[in-house]
This record gives C-alpha cells, sequence and structure tokens, in this order.
C-alpha cells in the first residue's frame, strides 16, 4: 500500500505525539524543523486531524498539540481516514455501470481497512 504525502506525514505528526507522551503539549514549528515540513502543509494535517478528534491544542505561549485519546485507542484507520476527509470522493464510474476497476478498489479498500483498525498508534509509535 502507498500512502499519500499527507498521511505519511499525518503518521509521523502522530507519532511524535505518542513518544512526547500525552501530557506534555508539541509546538508544530519543532516538528516542522525537526523534519522539514512546511509549517502550512503540517497545519493543514493537524486541522484534519483535531477535526476527527485525534488531537487537541492549547493556543498561545507555551502551547501546542497533544493526542485527544490514549494512543492504545487510536488505530491507524482512524488516521488515514482523517486524511481522507481532505479528498474528493469519485463515485462515478469513467467506464460503465458495472466498473471492475472501482469494485476492484472497493474491495481492496475494505481489506485494508480491516486490518488498520487492528493496529493502533502506541503499537507502531514504540
Amino acid at each position: 500500500m502507498h500512502f499519500q504525502k499527507h498521511e505519511h506525514y499525518a503518521f509521523l505528526f502522530m507519532g511524535e505525539l505518542t513518544r512526547q507522551g500525552r501530557k506534555k503539549l508539541i509546538p508544530l514549528t519543532s516538528v516542522s524543523r525537526d523534519h522539514g515540513v512546511s509549517l502550512p502543509f503540517l497545519k493543514k494535517i493537524v486541522r484534519s486531524l483535531r477535526i476527527a478528534g485525534l488531537v487537541k491544542s492549547k493556543e498561545g505561549v507555551g502551547g501546542g498539540y497533544t493526542l485527544a485519546r490514549n494512543p492504545q485507542s487510536i488505530s491507524l484507520w482512524e488516521i488515514v481516514s482523517a486524511m481522507s476527509a481532505q479528498e474528493p470522493v469519485h463515485t462515478a464510474c469513467p467506464l460503465n455501470t458495472s466498473c471492475l476497476p472501482q469494485h476492484i478498489r472497493a474491495r481492496l479498500t475494505d481489506s485494508i481497512r480491516e486490518r488498520l483498525e487492528k493496529i493502533s498508534l502506541k503499537e507502531v509509535a514504540r
């Protein structure tokens, strides 16, 4: 499976939050600097994660981000889903009404979802 760039950086960001612990706030500027991710791009990613209820933020001096829940209760699929909410969904088949490519994609997506729902953020961020 190939992850999109924004999914890759969402995993990276969530991994950083997991390693730092839920009590410590992580500023976006430090993640941006440490990993060479542009701040505007990272802000877009984090906004989707916050809307999905995966991270919470505190603004102002000493502010930053932390996980909204225990990393054991956050699945990799939740992160992927938060990022896919940014992408347009294409439902019309360009070929015909039985559209085999879309049927194949749907089956693959279901299989991937089932697997990623079983893997917690805590498991992969060790």
